[in-house]
């Protein structure tokens, strides 16, 4: 009986999250995505004079989504609490950044490939929601990638972009723990900064 009261009430929770969202999780996703399209397709000329522009692009159409806060703990995990509240913003800032980029990239290579949403969101016992597509290419590869999205007030947020098994969120964990417990936080902070530079020129 107890085991079927805590089952209704994770439901019960789960359903009042779904609720609560003005959006589903995959029209989050899927208007962001044909916003990004659009615009990638009417500055194109803009993009082949300066490849840079994709960066804003990004920032004025996906970045809005992305939970680029949560990313950052998540990315830091054990060593987000040991941080200090200046440490905590540094690295925020720094992983926006190269998110930015990250997303730049991916939409930079985008040649008119399908881009096929695979069913309905998934809700986990949170209330988060992953929500599954497929990059279709011409020669009719497919390119899995899953989005991860958490409520946040009326909407949903991007925290995680697993694509082909492959989570952002947990490859950039494992590449930067084992640094800050070598170099310590504000050098990994300070090296992420000299790259972010370097691209950025």
């Amino acid at each position: 009986m107890k085991r079927l009261l805590t089952s209704l009430i994770i439901m019960m929770s789960v359903l009042m999250t779904a609720a609560i969202a003005g959006q589903s999780a995959d029209k989050v996703v899927n208007d962001a995505t044909k916003a990004m399209l659009t615009r990638l397709k009417a500055e194109s000329a803009q993009i082949k004079q300066n490849p840079m522009h994709v960066e804003t692009i990004v920032k004025d159409v996906v970045l809005p989504v992305v939970d680029a806060d949560s990313v950052s703990r998540r990315v830091l995990a054990k060593h987000y609490k040991n941080a200090n509240a200046v440490q905590q913003k540094q690295f925020a800032a720094e992983f926006e950044a190269f998110l930015i980029r990250f997303y730049a990239r991916a939409f930079a290579n985008y040649d008119g490939e399908d881009i096929v949403f695979d069913g309905a969101p998934e809700i986990d016992a949170r209330g988060n929601a992953v929500v599954k597509t497929n990059i279709v290419r011409k020669n009719n590869q497919v390119i899995p990638v899953a989005y991860r999205l958490s409520p946040v007030a009326d909407s949903w947020k991007v925290y995680d972009v697993v694509v082909e098994g492959i989570s952002l969120v947990q490859s950039k964990k494992e590449e930067f723990n084992p640094l800050i417990e070598s170099k310590g936080l504000d050098q990994v902070i300070t090296d992420l900064r000299k790259i972010n530079d370097e691209a950025a020129k």
